[in-house]
């Protein structure tokens, strides 16, 4: 450390103390010269600032970078960076490096290992610069590559093989710097042409080397050469070399390093230093001379540079890293250091790039460096072995004064920080001359009403900071108890300061008459209930509320000199939640939080004069609420308490810095060391608002300073893209060639793909491009056809399905950023998943043919059975059928032979017997009843061999019977009978012996009934088909007629009926008194007892 200041100081102690002294003849304002001293403080102290940045994250080999030495960064349009390094190109997503590099005989690959630069044109195409490969050509959609090399065999061939640098122009066209001279090159019809070659009369350049090409507003070039800097303008293709400042002519350049396009200027790094172009008005500034770019006192060159808006720039040179602001002329710079690890990897700066979610990266000799903000929220101070910094990394009090000065406290020391020239002075006992201070590690600073700062230490009370920078003990306290520790101070409304000790209980020390009460720890409410007193807090309306570590929460009434006790009860939820109390606080709505060892807790009264007798004997009711996880804390250790404008509590906690809302009473964000903090867990005491509205919290690896207004959220959605698929574990290939299954393009191109029903294990990787703490990106996905609802959100990149039903899907993904924030549009894949050849939709074809074949076979199969057994059934039919017939024939030829027999006998005897007693009136009378009978019982007989005799079983024969039986019988009762001629095609008609026997017995009853009670004249018989097919037979006569009771009522006439239904006729008899009768019968053919039967 530089102690120069120090003894400047010094010498301005003894000033002071002689311009005090009586003697002094002249009276000069003290107030003056310390300001005069605090100036010269801040001029000595300005070169050996600490960097606002705390430190870099690092990409080297070790971390999967292809090679240490980055030339080139490089983000495209979907996000991916691209670093080249001098062996390979690396394309890294935040996690994970896909490695492009050369391999022999494949021009599928990257044509040579060494790229100096990368640049993308309009269409998306990545053109890529190599040393000794000329240029690459490579498309991220396709995966291929192309190349474009100098054959010296063949003078169309590319002009060089060693580039160094490409931008575009218009109309598709590529300007590349390289060793041979300026190439510009035709992307459209692949054509180049060579400018500024050595054979350009009038134009000489040494080796015709152009290193860098920078395009300006108006379309013309600048470029790094041997000779300088050089325009060219690329209307005419002239050149003009500049060894000066091109239009001021002020300065000499010197040689050239790097060339930037910022928005309508030119930034160009020279030996001159940091050089400012506006081509427009053609002017020149030098922003930054060289001369006061020395770090740690050595010189260096100027290599690379990049615009970082509002006249901010960061500059690489041959040492480190200098941010610089051009207006108010202040730098920033960082260096590489084997004693720290969060420093530059490397002095040497060979790349610069802000990516689109404003990480600032920086390449340099040994690997990649990168930052999530040039300008931090959470500034971290700490201590760095070696480097201005704090004492001791372990920091547990502040104060903030004015003039951005913070005084902060250690375990190793009392420092002094100056916010305005980012420097530190450290007070120690060591200190020479003595400074009065006798330990130094410092457990709280506090700062009076009256501007005074005291500074409580471990085992060695209480000091009084003097304006003059020195340490006086705070007398008597110091003089009497000098091992005695002093863990918190606070002033009450009358001047009066609170001490808390460590083991001595509470003092109470009066500035006004310098003395001291004490108060040791006590059970019955005579003193606190532990003789430690971490926090104490007079709170806005006289009461005093004090926090000790496993005596609870303590009320102190001063005027009464009495304590209240409030002790966790495991019994009651609404107790204190934990004894060991942490810190205090009173908040704008006079609510008292209380930060213990495990959790956080609000006293539910409002607070309020009197407290101690509005809750004396309440001790242990349900006085409390308390906070922890389930209300969003990372931790349940609350170590201090500050309050926002917008009532949100700030804690920190031993898992991060929480903060939350009083009316929500939740959490409402968590930071953690990705945010910039100086490590997660932080220090008792260790928390302030300073006047500057800015929250200072310390821990065991320094401090933070954030302002809560001026937090700078992530508001960058990361982009999600696709990165692998994988089938059964094992990442499928970009491969359109193969037999082996392969995408055909890379996955973060393709929108859709198509896997066979045999892919059952599928795993998506993918990615959320942020690279502000990577780590902290969450990702929730979800597929549709499949899934119900999004997955939860976490941090794992990749998806794994299984056994899924062929068919359509669509996966999506979304991401979230360190912050929070979502893509809520995400990224989706379609995916269709081919069914098995078994139940694709030619075979559900073939299984439906097969389905037909079997049924048509199956039901060919039963109609066959079906018909088998019909035939047998009909032939067993027929056979019973012959059978029948036979028995019939049999029967009636029997019966007529037996029966006729028989009554022909019988009618012979009668005969013979009427012959013998003709003389007996009475027997002849029984004799003739016998002759009728039996000529009934003939003519009955003879009906019913006919109906048993087979062949006559069809409606001709039995129509023509009954016209036989209607001709006699009319001829007999002296009716005149007519019938109609019978069609042939009756005999087709089969009709069982039952319907015959029915169809004659109807008519019979019928002209029985005509002649006997209608006494006709004529009767008439008529047999027909209609045209609907039924059959209709009629018997009319011109006879007396019936009444309709007499229809209804007669015997013979229901028995007509009777058979008609049995037969499954109609059957009408329409009469009247004097008008006839007309009996008609209408049957269907399939109700005659032939279902078979039909009329042709």
């Amino acid at each position: 450390m530089n102690h120069l200041w120090f003894i400047f100081l010094s010498l301005g102690i003894h000033l002071l103390q002689m311009l005090n002294h009586p003697v002094a003849s002249t009276k000069i304002s003290l107030k003056c010269i310390f300001l005069l001293m605090l100036f010269c403080y801040g001029i000595f102290l300005e070169a050996h600032a600490q960097p606002i940045i705390s430190g870099f994250k690092h990409l080297t080999i070790d971390n999967g970078l292809s090679q240490n030495s980055v030339n080139c960064i490089f983000q495209d349009r979907s996000g991916f960076m691209w670093f080249g390094t001098q062996d390979g190109l690396n394309r890294y997503d935040g996690y994970e490096f896909r490695h492009f590099r050369s391999q022999k005989n494949n021009t599928e690959s990257l044509s040579n290992n060494y790229v100096w630069d990368i640049y993308e044109d309009e269409k998306g195409i990545l053109w890529i610069a190599t040393f000794g490969g000329g240029l690459n050509r490579y498309d991220p959609e396709t995966d291929r590559w192309k190349h474009f090399t100098h054959d010296n065999k063949d003078p169309k061939s590319f002009p060089s093989n060693r580039l160094f640098s490409i931008t575009e122009g218009i109309s598709g066209v590529l300007w590349i710097g390289s060793n041979e001279g300026l190439i510009r090159f035709d992307t459209k019809l692949e054509s180049s042409e060579m400018f500024l070659a050595e054979d350009a009369g009038g134009n000489s350049y040494k080796d015709n080397y152009i290193g860098i090409v920078s395009d300006d507003i108006e379309g013309n070039l600048w470029l790094r050469s041997e000779d300088g800097l050089t325009f060219f303008n690329t209307q005419d293709g002239t050149a003009t070399n500049f060894r000066e400042a091109p239009f001021s002519n002020a300065f000499p350049l010197g040689d050239v390093y790097d060339i930037k396009r910022d928005e309508d200027f030119l930034l160009v790094c020279c030996d001159a230093g940091l050089l400012k172009i506006d081509p427009k008005t053609k002017s020149d500034t030098l922003l930054l001379p060289l001369k006061d770019m020395t770090i740690d006192g050595q010189n260096v060159a100027v290599r690379k540079v990049l615009a970082l808006g509002h006249d901010e720039y960061a500059i690489g040179t041959s040492l480190g890293l200098i941010l610089f602001n051009g207006k108010n002329q202040k730098k920033e710079v960082y260096t590489s250091s084997a004693s720290d690890e969060k420093s530059l990897t490397h002095g040497y700066i060979t790349a610069l790039f802000k990516s689109t979610d404003q990480t600032f990266w920086a390449g340099t000799r040994n690997g990649l460096n990168w930052v999530d903000q040039l300008y931090p929220d959470f500034v971290h101070l700490r201590s760095i072995p070696g480097k201005e910094g704090l004492s001791n990394p372990n920091v547990n009090s502040f104060i903030e004064e004015k003039d951005s000065l913070l005084w902060i406290g250690t375990s190793d020391g009392l420092n002094l920080y100056n916010k305005n020239s980012n420097t530190f002075k450290v007070f120690r006992k060591e200190d020479k001359p003595f400074n009065g201070m006798t330990n130094n590690y410092i457990l709280v600073l506090f700062k009076d009403s009256n501007g005074t700062k005291w500074v409580g230490t471990r085992g060695h009370g209480v000091f009084k900071v003097t304006d003059s920078y020195n340490f006086e003990p705070l007398s008597p306290i110091n003089e009497n108890l000098t091992s005695t520790s002093v863990h918190f101070m606070a002033e009450g409304k009358d001047g009066t300061l609170w001490l808390g000790t460590g083991g001595r209980g509470l003092w109470k020390y009066d500035p006004k008459t310098n003395t001291v009460k004490t108060y040791p720890s006590a059970k019955d409410g005579k003193g606190p209930h532990h003789s430690y007193i971490f926090s104490i807090v007079p709170d806005s309306q006289g009461n005093i509320w004090i926090g000790t570590p496993t005596g609870g929460l303590n009320l102190f009434d001063p005027q009464k000199e009495r304590f209240l006790y409030f002790l966790n009860d495991p019994n009651n939820e609404n107790s204190l939640s934990n004894d060991i109390i942490l810190t205090l606080y009173e908040d704008q709505e006079r609510t008292l939080w209380i930060g213990t060892n495990g959790r956080l807790n609000k006293l539910i009264p409002k607070l309020e004069p009197n407290m101690f007798e509005k809750l004396q004997g309440r001790e242990k009711d349900s006085l409390f609420i308390s906070y922890g996880r389930d209300a969003g804390f990372p931790n349940d250790v609350a170590y201090g308490i500050l309050e926002d404008e917008n009532e949100n509590l700030w804690i920190p906690t031993n898992q991060g810095l929480a903060v939350f809302n009083t009316q929500s009473e939740k959490v409402v964000k968590n930071y953690d060391t990705s945010h910039g903090l100086q490590s997660n867990e932080f220090n008792q005491n260790g928390y302030h608002k300073g006047l500057s509205g800015n929250f200072y919290f310390g821990g065991v690896n320094g401090l933070n300073m954030v302002n809560p207004t001026k937090i700078s959220p992530n508001n960058f959605p990361p982009p999600v893209v696709f990165t692998r698929l994988s089938i059964f574990n094992e990442e499928v290939p970009i491969s359109t060639h193969s037999k082996k299954f392969g995408l055909g393009a890379p996955i973060t191109a393709l929108e859709a793909i198509s896997l066979s029903w045999k892919h059952d294990v599928i795993t998506f990787d993918f990615v959320g491009l942020s690279y502000k703490s990577p780590e902290k990106n969450l990702y929730s996905y979800r597929l549709d056809g499949f899934d119900e609802k999004w997955s939860p959100p976490g941090k794992s990149r990749s998806a794994t399905y299984t056994n899924l039903d062929p068919g359509t899907y669509t996966f999506w993904v979304k991401a979230a950023n360190n912050d929070g924030l979502w893509n809520t549009e995400g990224k989706s894949l379609q995916i269709h998943i081919s069914s098995p050849p078994w139940a694709s939709w030619y075979a559900y074809i073939t299984y439906l043919l097969m389905a037909i074949g079997i049924f048509y076979l199956f039901l060919r199969y039963r109609i066959q059975k079906a018909t088998r057994e019909i035939r047998v059934q009909t032939e067993i039919e027929q056979a019973r059928s012959q059978e029948r017939e036979l028995f019939r024939k049999r029967s009636a030829r029997d019966f007529h032979d037996e029966a006729g027999t028989k009554i022909t006998r019988i009618a012979l005897i009668a005969e013979l017997v009427k012959q013998n007693s003709k003389n007996n009136p009475k027997v002849q009378e029984q004799l003739e009843q016998l002759s009728d009978n039996l000529q009934e019982l003939n003519v009955g007989m003879r009906d019913f061999i006919w109906a048993l005799d087979p062949s006559k079983d069809n409606f001709y024969d039995t129509l023509n019977r009954f016209i036989d039986f209607a001709s006699s019988f009319c001829e007999t009762a002296g009716v005149r009978f007519s019938s109609g001629v019978l069609p042939e095609k009756f005999k087709e008609l089969q009709l069982n012996m039952a319907n015959r026997r029915h169809l004659l017995m109807i008519f019979k009853e019928a002209l029985n009934n005509s002649i006997k009670h209608g006494n006709p004249k004529q009767a008439a018989f008529n047999a027909e088909v209609k045209e609907d097919g039924a059959l209709q037979i009629s018997l009319k006569d011109n006879g007396q007629g019936f009444s309709e009771e007499t229809i209804s009522k007669g015997h013979g006439i229901q028995n007509m009926k009777s058979r008609a239904e049995a037969m499954g006729a109609d059957l009408k008899i329409e009469s009247q008194k004097g008008k006839g009768t007309i009996i008609t019968l209408e049957l269907l053919i399939t109700q005659m007892g032939d279902e078979n039967a039909s009329l042709k």
